[in-house]
């Protein structure tokens, strides 16, 4: 179906209705009850007074910030405390049920690693497969694979909805400009629709703080690779603006085992973020995204050989354009809060393959909108509300099939009770009707216990989930394939209890998950009599289970440890290992200030027991990276970082490709008004 654009406008003067007449009403109205922003007095004044005042003795820092009520971050300053995914609202962690992983900007900043995709391996219960460099990442939630992760950036729906399924490409995903990532796992349907059966990727972009701000870095290093990111942004008590561009590109290094030439990468983005307060009950936000990459790849190695660099077949380009502006309306004092928001997104895909000695080139255009509300109320002290429902309207165009489009809508609804003190419980239903198969429904429940006296939480949660067809599942139609439109969702059903303990007022943190993830009703395939590949649903249940086990410790002021450990046996119906996912996945990290201008980051990741198709077993791998830095003076800092410094020869996709021992150096610049007043 193709795109209803009279429809979007009309969407858009919805929520602009909305906004304007939210904040005619809250001229009358009480002001919120949040504390004022109060911008600090000359930051100068402050660094002549520190100089003077004796020194204290400094206090090690907490792993985790202690029990805080979930209020609205100001610029730049996002709550530890605070879990966003996991109910889409901010809730207290120690009130969520569901397991969730958290990489901070700190960590971010320790390693300065270019993708998104390198913090998500060290994450327990996350792991990564790629075939060569800028080639398709496949990454792993408990065992389940992409198609069965949601991921949003800054709230937008990145997927790719021209592949063969709908999957967001990590690879492409840069770092820099990332403020906050958020692993939400087990089947997540409830609140975030299709496609979250495995879990949610939440990437947060940077937010400024108060006054004007700008950053720039630049690096380079092994395979020719060169990395640059400049952002400026200002700040307010009503508002943010901050604007990012990000530019890598490399040579890179053979993608298939058997090549020798060098597959290079390119990749420039843009990303851009805001929000405003018209009053104390309305806020308008946007966020925008803008990709351009391109890339060389080993082409098919059939009879005429394995092309080389520069033949027209062996390369790719995408360009995506994203989009999402909203409002915030805030009723009777806050306690009832309502979200509307609509987004867009273009995506455009041309990779030249080679068959028989020539070019080929097959193009894919495809785009997405989509127009949401999310209303949450708090009832009582101990209930609160979270209802919802989305519109999604989907096309796209490839070589194997002329233009088709779905639309999907849901609505759900889910209740928090706080019945016990310490004991949070939440659980809901939701429907979504789907353009070809209909409705189907998904719930999810949790529970959370926080017992203060001793800084242990329990936490236990059950959910549901489905994966709709892709486009090219239903519609395909060439000489090779032949799709389905009578293929139904794929179905999950998920299990996981756990604990997370602190310890020395938060300094010393361990957590530990049981889990199970089943998938039923499957899309896979066949060949018919004529050798041509046709859609189908696959009987059986493809089921994952496992443990995994983190934990974190503030040491002394001057180093922190970390630990990582998963478990994971993954099996389809007749017994078979799934390929790619690693049995037992370590991880180990150190972050150490050395002296006062020098820091240390250094993190190890193994890898055991992994097979591929054909039961093919991978060799166990080691991944040591470090990373040390130097600040100049203040706002610029100079580093030197070391990736697989072991130069492990190793395999994630049989028969591709990994980088061995990379160095690469760069220099970080950050001025904002505490920078600036330091300098004076």
């Amino acid at each position: 179906m193709p795109v209803s654009y009279p429809r979007v406008r009309s969407c858009v003067a919805f929520v602009s209705l909305v906004a304007l007449t939210a904040n005619a009403q809250a001229q009358t109205a009480r002001p919120d009850t949040l504390p004022p922003v109060v911008v600090k007095k000359d930051e100068a004044d402050k660094q002549k007074k520190r100089a003077a005042a004796p020194k204290k003795k400094k206090e090690a820092p907490t792993v985790a910030q202690g029990a805080a009520e979930p209020a609205e971050a100001l610029p730049g300053e996002p709550s530890k405390d605070v879990i966003y995914s996991a109910n889409r609202v901010p809730t207290d962690i120690t009130k969520v049920g569901s397991a969730v992983s958290v990489v901070t900007r700190e960590e971010i900043e320790a390693q300065s690693r270019t993708y998104v995709q390198d913090y998500l391996a060290q994450v327990p219960g996350v792991s990564l497969a790629q075939s060569g460099p800028a080639s398709t990442t496949s990454y792993f939630i408990w065992g389940a694979a992409s198609k069965y992760v949601k991921v949003q950036v800054d709230g937008l729906d990145v997927a790719d909805p021209t592949g063969t399924q709908v999957t967001t490409a990590l690879e492409n995903i840069l770092a820099t400009d990332v403020e906050r990532i958020e692993v939400l796992k087990g089947s997540q349907s409830l609140l975030y629709g299709g496609q979250a059966i495995g879990g949610v990727i939440a990437i947060d972009t940077a937010r400024p703080v108060l006054g004007a701000s700008m950053t720039a870095s630049g690096e380079t290093g092994s395979y020719n690779t060169q990395r640059g990111t400049a952002s400026a942004a200002y700040g307010t008590d009503r508002g943010y603006a901050r604007f990012t561009v990000q530019s890598v590109r490399s040579d890179g290094y053979s993608a298939l085992a058997i090549g020798h030439e060098d597959d290079g990468y390119r990749n420039l983005t843009f990303s851009g973020t805001g929000e405003y307060k018209l009053s104390s009950a309305v806020k308008v936000f946007f966020a925008a995204r803008a990709l351009e990459e391109r890339h060389s790849y080993d082409s098919t190695y059939d009879n005429w050989g394995l092309a080389t660099d520069g033949w027209p077949g062996t390369r790719g380009v995408t360009s995506q354009q994203a989009g999402r502006v909203g409002t915030e309306v805030k009723l009777f004092d806050g306690a009832f809060v309502n979200t509307i928001s609509i987004q867009g997104m273009k995506f455009d895909r041309d990779q030249w393959g080679w068959s028989a000695g020539s070019a080929v080139n097959d193009p894919y255009t495809g785009d997405r909108w989509k127009v949401d509300y999310l209303g949450t109320a708090k009832i009582t002290k101990w209930a609160t509300v979270t209802a919802g429902a989305d519109y999604m309207e989907e096309t796209a165009e490839t070589g194997a099939y002329s233009q088709h489009g779905i639309d999907l809508t849901g609505v759900f609804a889910q209740l928090s009770v706080e019945p016990l003190k310490g004991l949070t419980v939440t659980g809901g239903g939701r429907n979504d009707e789907h353009s070809t198969f209909g409705d189907f429904q998904t719930y999810r429940f949790t529970a959370a216990y926080f017992y203060e006296p001793t800084q242990t939480k329990l936490r236990a949660s059950t959910g549901t989930g489905f994966r709709a067809p892709s486009l090219y599942e239903l519609y395909a139609n060439n000489e090779w394939v032949s799709g389905n439109t009578e293929l139904k969702p794929e179905e999950s059903e998920s299990y996981d209890v756990g604990f997370d303990q602190w310890f020395d007022n938060r300094r010393i943190r361990l957590s530990g998950t049981y889990f199970q993830v089943d998938t039923t009703n499957e899309i896979g395939g066949g060949y018919d009599a004529n050798w041509k590949w046709v859609y189908q649903q696959i009987p059986g249940t493809t089921h994952r289970e496992g443990v995994e086990f983190s934990g974190a410790a503030v040491i002394t002021p001057w180093l922190t440890l970390s630990a990582g450990y998963t478990y994971v046996d993954a099996r389809a119906e007749d017994g078979s290992r799934l390929v790619r996912i690693p049995r037992n996945s370590i991880t180990l990290g150190a972050d150490a200030l050395l002296f006062d201008t020098v820091k240390a980051n250094v993190n190890t990741r193994f890898a055991l027991d992994t097979v591929d198709s054909s039961n093919y077993q991978f060799e166990d791998y080691v991944l040591l990276n470090a990373k040390f830095s130097y600040d100049i003076r203040p706002g610029l800092t100079a580093y030197v970082r070391g990736e697989n410094l072991l130069d492990q020869d190793y395999q994630t996709v049989r028969g591709y490709n990994t980088p061995g021992l990379s160095i690469y150096g760069g220099l970080t610049f950050n001025v904002d008004a505490n920078t600036y007043a330091s300098l004076k």
